[in-house]
């Protein structure tokens, strides 16, 4: 079942042109990842799906119903903004209390505190957290109205390696015990590679491509990268261009992307032309060199 989807929504702040025509599909019970480079639209789209901000154009389903940015509607949503803040001379229930009272919600604070790690810390003040609690404490927040959607932008910015694995296991406990679907963005690849289910990737306001790691891996242009590293790139270079190769060169390093494992074949010119070849090996498409290719250059 889809619980979010988008279809041509677009968004401009005066004559920028953010969102360009988003098309976007979230499942049931999925956690799904957003990936963008920094200022690429990412919070300008979760805030038009949550309702912080009205699209120019284009729709958005919760649930099979349009964003009619009712109260109502708003209460399925959970959202923790990149930049969280909280009333740091107040401590960590007091902060909850009053975001509740603000939601007009009830909820079991003492529960959501042991939720996030944070019961024996209940009453100290926000301001003594670490950026790892702070961070803890607005996934709580985020969790008191129980919606059925939650929202995390570049939730792990500031988390030392500590810090982003409790993020990771508070957010799959979340998933998996709470029944939600998250919804994450991040601009770093590594941030939620091994944490979601799927993945959009966004340039210049557009979904470029979605999926799962593999399917992204399946929309490469070439099946193949072959990485060749020499002291003498320039014979190599000519050789690739004579034979009409696809690659790139950085360096002493050169990256040639063929439809077939063509290395026996390069290995053997490169032999009989005497070239000095330190390495030639198969690199395997990842989630991080997808993403570099389809949001880098034009």
């Amino acid at each position: 079942m889809t619980v979010i989807e988008l279809e041509g929504v677009e968004k401009s702040y005066g004559d920028l042109k953010v969102l360009k025509g988003i098309d976007l599909e979230v499942g049931s019970g999925e956690i799904f990842g957003i990936l963008g480079p920094n200022g690429v639209g990412k919070t300008t789209l979760f805030q038009t799906i949550i309702g912080l901000l009205k699209q120019d154009s284009g729709k958005i389903k919760i649930n099979g119903e349009l964003n009619d940015h009712s109260k109502e509607l708003k209460r399925k949503i959970g959202y923790l903004p990149s930049d969280v803040s909280f009333y740091e001379d107040r401590s960590a229930r007091k902060n909850l209390e009053f975001f509740s009272d603000l939601a007009d919600t009830d909820p079991d604070i003492d529960s959501l505190l042991e939720m996030a790690g944070l019961e024996n810390d209940a009453s100290r003040k926000v301001g003594e957290f670490s950026t790892g609690m702070k961070k803890r404490l607005g996934i709580a927040q985020s969790l008191i109205k129980d919606p059925e959607i939650i929202i995390y932008d570049e939730p792990t910015t500031g988390l030392d390696p500590e810090g982003k694995k409790e993020f990771k296991d508070l957010v799959r406990k979340i998933n998996s015990e709470g029944e939600k679907t998250i919804v994450i963005s991040s601009h770093i690849t590594t941030e939620i590679d091994s944490l979601c289910d799927r993945f959009a990737i966004l340039k210049d306001g557009k979904v470029v491509a979605s999926g799962t790691k593999e399917e992204l891996g399946d929309i490469s242009d070439t099946d193949y990268r072959i990485l060749i590293e020499t002291r003498e790139p320039e014979k190599v270079e000519e050789i690739l261009e004579e034979d009409k190769r696809d690659f790139e060169r950085n360096k002493d390093r050169l990256t040639v992307r063929t439809r077939e494992d063509i290395r026996n074949q390069l290995f053997q010119k490169f032999t009989e032309e005497e070239i000095d070849i330190k390495k030639i090996e198969l690199k395997e498409e990842t989630l991080e060199t997808t993403y570099l290719r389809l949001t880098s250059g034009n």
